[in-house]
């Protein structure tokens, strides 16, 4: 299942239960053809990317061809969520309804052959899409070109010291933690390998470094 949910985290108790959940499964049958390794490369990341961000960067909607306007969706809140596709490197913009519809802005390309994480970094101002080995290691900034259109801006790859295998998370501080020019920049793999004992039994590690502010 493709599917984005969302949680409370002040709720208590031992069942973690959804408020709600939106599904987007049929939207991918290139997924279903009874595979599990198919089935695996659906949604590997989702982000929130703000309204403000959009209109601000003068992003065309989709839907109608002209400039991004939120109130035309009235039930989704104060931004969208922009999620990576595993099988082929897009990203798939989303505005989730409260009441548990949501609206499909079509599909982003990243530049990429796959996505393993997407994330919004206030401080650049750009969605950030991740590929894991299949590419390198390689961080994609994507920002609102002068046609309206979200497109690549500039790639980074990881630091020559890490390995080049399955990380499949990355993250920024914000800018207010900068110290000396610099803020921390983390990477999560999906099992130790370069580090490691070389296979994904051995465990989970938190990679740190530094990334200019």
């Amino acid at each position: 299942k493709d599917t984005i949910m969302e949680f409370d985290p002040t709720a208590g108790g031992s069942t973690l239960t959804p408020i709600h959940q939106w599904d987007m499964t049929s939207q991918f049958p290139q997924l279903d053809t009874g595979s599990k390794d198919d089935a695996n490369l659906g949604f590997e990341g989702v982000a929130y990317v703000p309204d403000s961000w959009l209109t601000a960067n003068g992003w065309v909607d989709p839907l109608t061809g002209a400039a991004y306007n939120p109130a035309n969706y009235p039930l989704h809140g104060s931004g969208l969520f922009f999620a990576g596709l595993e099988w082929d490197g897009t990203l798939h913009a989303y505005g989730l309804n409260s009441d548990g519809t949501f609206t499909t802005f079509g599909a982003i390309s990243t530049g990429k052959a796959s996505v393993a994480d997407v994330t919004f970094d206030a401080g650049t101002q750009r969605i950030v899409a991740t590929c894991d080995n299949a590419c390198g290691e390689t961080h994609t900034f994507l920002k609102v070109n002068a046609a309206g259109a979200i497109v690549p801006d500039v790639t980074y790859t990881n630091p020559a010291v890490m390995p080049v295998d399955n990380l499949e998370g990355f993250a920024l501080a914000p800018t207010s933690t900068c110290v000396n020019g610099s803020r921390e920049a983390v990477w999560t793999d999906d099992g130790i390998y370069g580090f490691g004992s070389g296979s994904s039994s051995y465990g989970h590690a938190l990679y740190s470094g530094t990334f200019p502010c």
